[in-house]
């Protein structure tokens, strides 16, 4: 069986299905991902957006359907050589020995490094431009234990950097972080995108953050693949409201023509 290789197809999932027990958290997932585009997912708490990722990711097997990655299913891969080819943001970060923070955005090039050897100065260098990129270079001999969150999300964005992966995956990688750092991140991935055609496939709450850096939305509801197409034409009001039960504004900024929402916030008197 091949891929349904439609162009610079990264990802075809045809029929997937998924549960941890009963009921399934996603059925009947077909999407297709395409190289050089920043996806956002969207969709309520619950609705499957992690486990998707996980999907994406393999670090889960769907019990029912087809994914390909590039031109092979997803299971065929060894870990390592995956690895190389892409890189996952998780939204929780942990890790029980005090590691310094460089030794973990160097663990970015473990997949990279073939076996008895030693970095290389190609690999020295994409780290240090990883902790340069993220603004940590002070932190680099830091043990991450004794790190704030923020910052520790910062190192694990650096080590996808350093990994430096065509395809990148993002599970609400800027849910610990201020607005400065959230949006200097997603403008890195964002240039990224742009400049070296990478795939980017970002969990994102915030839905003018999506809007503002996505190429397309994929939007679950119901466990289900509610839509999916370019940002401007899956983000309506309907959808919203639809979707996460809101009123809301959809109108086009006047520059850079991407939706931005209002919400309608009501008060009622007693």
């Amino acid at each position: 069986m091949k891929a349904d290789r439609i162009d610079n197809t990264v990802y075809s999932l045809h029929d997937v299905w998924f549960s941890y027990k009963t009921p399934p958290v996603l059925e009947d997932i077909t999407l297709l991902i395409k190289k050089g585009k920043f996806y956002g997912l969207i969709g309520p708490n619950g609705s499957g957006k992690t486990t998707l990722l996980d999907l994406l990711a393999a670090t889960a097997r769907p019990e029912k359907g087809t994914i390909f990655f590039k031109d092979k299913l997803i299971s065929t891969y060894q870990k390592k050589e995956l690895a190389c080819m892409l890189a996952l943001v998780p939204q929780d970060f942990t890790l029980g020995f005090d590691y310094t923070v460089f030794d973990v955005v160097l663990m970015g090039r473990h997949p990279h490094i073939p076996r008895f050897s030693n970095p290389s100065p190609e690999d020295l260098a994409l780290v240090d431009d990883a902790l340069e990129i993220m603004d940590i270079t002070v932190l680099r001999n830091r043990p991450v234990t004794d790190l704030s969150g923020g910052e520790k999300q910062r190192v694990v964005v650096a080590r996808a950097l350093a990994q430096n992966t065509d395809v990148v995956i993002l599970d609400e990688a800027t849910s610990n972080l201020d607005i400065r750092h959230t949006i200097e991140i997603m403008r890195i991935f964002y240039k990224r995108v742009t400049q070296k055609e990478i795939t980017v496939i970002a969990a994102i709450h915030d839905l003018n953050l999506a809007a503002s850096f996505c190429d397309e939305l994929i939007v679950l509801k119901d466990n289900k693949v509610a839509a999916t197409g370019p940002v401007v034409e899956v983000l309506t009001q309907q959808l919203v409201k639809e979707t996460f039960g809101v009123d809301s504004h959809v109108s086009l900024h006047p520059e850079t023509q991407t939706p931005r929402i209002e919400y309608e916030f009501k008060r009622k008197l007693n």
